[in-house]
């Protein structure tokens, strides 16, 4: 592996040629001072973008109303759906949906144990979310947000799982109590260990044929 960042990072979104992320940049009374990288994959290197460009990568075209509903942008978790509808999940797990010509929805809650998700992420018309604290990864009807189908509980092979990155059929999940990226086959829910790590990891993406994780001492690309 090769470190690429050592800064406090916020979260990762992959784009096609590389990946943007949230730093801190500095600490204030009033609490931190958020900046923006990309990283480019056709010249590896690291550069600062605004604020607008971090907005239309995580919440689409419809950034400018995703921005108004969230009480705190970085920490929201978003899915742009295929159809080009956009899903925002906040910290208390009440999930809005916000149409292509901007109409907000309430969609409902979710949540586990009355407990908002770790993460989560789109499959096939369906919301899996992850949840740190129960072990669990759970599947939710993306029209009712009711849970349809559960993996992990008390014999989990799970232990606090945060980030959830889908590509295809598999599902990464990061676990910051084991160290691991648990490998889950979103058709067969069959689960596999897929990377181990000496520290707990926060974050995985791909992007091209590169991967990236973050862990406590920073970001790395595999």
């Amino acid at each position: 592996m090769k470190k690429i960042f050592d800064g406090k990072i916020y979260e990762i979104l992959p784009k096609s040629d590389g990946i943007i992320f949230p730093y801190q940049k500095a600490v204030v009374d009033e609490g931190d001072i958020v900046w923006y990288k990309m990283l480019s994959l056709e010249n590896s290197t690291l550069t600062d973008v605004s604020e607008t460009i971090y907005w239309n990568m995580k919440f689409g075209s419809n950034y400018s109303i995703a921005v108004k509903v969230c009480k705190n942008f970085v920490a929201e978790k978003a899915i742009i759906m295929p159809d080009g509808r956009l899903l925002l999940c906040n910290d208390n797990g009440q999930t809005f949906i916000i149409d292509t010509d901007g109409m907000i929805n309430i969609s409902g809650e979710i949540k586990y144990r009355e407990a908002p998700p770790s993460d989560i992420a789109f499959y096939k018309n369906s919301i899996w979310a992850s949840f740190k604290d129960s072990n669990v990864l759970i599947r939710f009807n993306i029209n009712t947000m009711r849970a349809e189908l559960r993996i992990g509980g008390k014999a989990s092979p799970f232990d606090s799982p945060e980030d959830i990155f889908i590509d295809g059929e598999w599902a990464y999940v990061c676990n910051r109590g084991s160290n691991k990226i648990i490998k889950v086959n979103l058709e067969s829910y069959s689960v596999e260990d897929y990377y181990s790590f000496e520290e707990p990891i926060h974050f995985y993406v791909k992007s091209g044929n590169y991967e990236f994780v973050l862990l406590d001492s920073g970001l790395y690309v595999i």
